[in-house]
């Protein structure tokens, strides 16, 4: 028997935690700029994006057991031996990343003591701006590498997907996991690092 699928947690957790990271990427990075530190909108935006780092990182650390300790499909292929290397180091960047911006962006809340303006409502003042804080400055340049990244992989899922028609979208999707060693490629059970 070969495996052709991922775990259904782990498949769950991927499509989940794709749209829940952009959701978080596009809240920092655009609605939360907008909104001045003065603004008691401000906390509430606050609150939601330290709600939605904190679930992310729960979710990271679950998916990254459940990716460890499964059994996966064998790794795929692009057709070219420096788009699969690219395919192994990016994947491996998406953890490094994501965990790297959940990291910077707990260490400006509680350098900027956001847990007790934010949740307790301590009510002291927001800092006047996060700007000078340098864990503010990198979480920023943290976001526009994984935004950068998220691109790529959904880049290259669809070039998979419409180009190389492997199937490969299936080994991340509900179904049987298992399948004959005799079936077709084509069942999802081909050779990098999909996911």
């Amino acid at each position: 028997m070969t495996v052709a699928r991922y775990h259904p947690l782990l498949v769950a957790l991927h499509w989940f935690l794709g749209a829940f990271l952009v959701l978080d990427l596009f809240l920092g990075t655009f609605l939360l700029k907008t909104i001045p530190n003065a603004s008691p909108d401000k906390l509430e935006a606050l609150g939601a994006h330290m709600t939605g780092g904190m679930v992310i990182l729960l979710l990271m650390g679950l998916r990254l057991t459940v990716r460890t300790a499964s059994a996966k499909p064998p790794a795929a292929i692009a057709g070219h031996r420096l788009l699969d290397a690219l395919a192994r180091v990016s994947h491996v960047a998406l953890y490094v990343l994501v965990f790297s911006m959940v990291a910077t962006g707990l260490a400006t809340a509680l350098i900027a003591d956001l847990f007790a303006i934010v949740f307790a409502q301590s009510g002291a003042p927001l800092p006047a701006t996060f700007d000078d804080l340098p864990t503010r400055v990198l979480h920023g340049y943290i976001a526009k590498a994984l935004a950068a990244l998220i691109t790529l992989h959904v880049t290259a899922a669809l070039y998979h997907q419409f180009v190389r028609r492997d199937g490969l979208l299936r080994r991340m999707w509900f179904g049987r996991r298992f399948v004959s060693s005799h079936a077709s490629p084509n069942t999802g059970a081909v050779r990098a690092p999909a996911e």
